[in-house]
């Protein structure tokens, strides 16, 4: 797992635990299947061996008010205020889809350059190869 994973995991976890706190009558297994996931995978999330998807994470953010922005981005409460704009439920899901986007879009950038570099020290030392071949 990703470091970036494993923290928004992290925070799914904690607004599990909230949730199930604030409802003592909600078990695990309701939750699960409110959260459109077996108890095995919600198991699994809770236990750390997998990371949440965008599904659950989808439905914690509508079902249960959880802030897109607080588990994406670890900014602001973890659950959406009373004056949040209900006529947009899914803006800032979307913004911090878009964050997302944009930080893999930089990591990927940066990854084609150092394949670029390697390709052409590669190319260099193939060369260098050659040269000594012929001329020997």
């Amino acid at each position: 797992m990703k470091n970036f994973e494993v923290i928004i995991n992290q925070r799914v976890i904690d607004a599990i635990n909230c949730i199930l706190e604030a409802d003592k009558g909600l078990t695990k297994a309701n939750l699960a299947e409110n959260l459109g996931i077996k108890a095995t995978k919600f198991s699994e999330i809770l236990n750390k061996r997998m990371v949440a998807g965008m599904d659950v994470i989808q439905n914690l953010c509508i079902l249960y008010r959880i802030s897109a922005e607080w588990l994406i981005l670890g900014e602001g409460n973890m659950y959406k205020t009373a004056n949040t704009d209900d006529s947009a439920p899914n803006s800032d899901i979307i913004e911090a889809y878009k964050a997302t986007i944009e930080a893999q879009q930089k990591t990927i950038r940066s990854l084609d350059r150092q394949i670029e570099l390697l390709e052409d020290k590669l190319n260099d030392e193939n060369r260098g190869g050659e040269t000594t071949t012929m001329a020997g």
